[in-house]
């Protein structure tokens, strides 16, 4: 279930990146640059968070969260 939920996240990320890329051509042909940047941050921030997802265990916290192999390892 956790893989299939975290595969569905990474496919969402890497299609919503996608629409981020056509906002980007769009602006561009528009020739509104402030919003192509903006959609160009938007579209690379979320291409790598889709390939950087962690394959640990993650302890979600306000502000920083803990990321280890297991629970195990502490």
């Amino acid at each position: 279930m956790k893989k299939n939920l975290t595969n569905l996240v990474r496919l969402g990320l890497r299609i919503h990146s996608f629409f981020h890329l056509l906002e980007f051509v769009s602006a561009l042909y528009e020739e509104a640059y402030i919003t192509a940047s903006i959609a160009f941050f938007a579209m690379s921030l979320e291409l790598i968070a889709s390939y950087l997802i962690p394959k640990e265990h993650i302890h979600i916290k306000p502000l920083i969260s803990d990321v280890h192999e297991s629970c195990d390892d502490e």
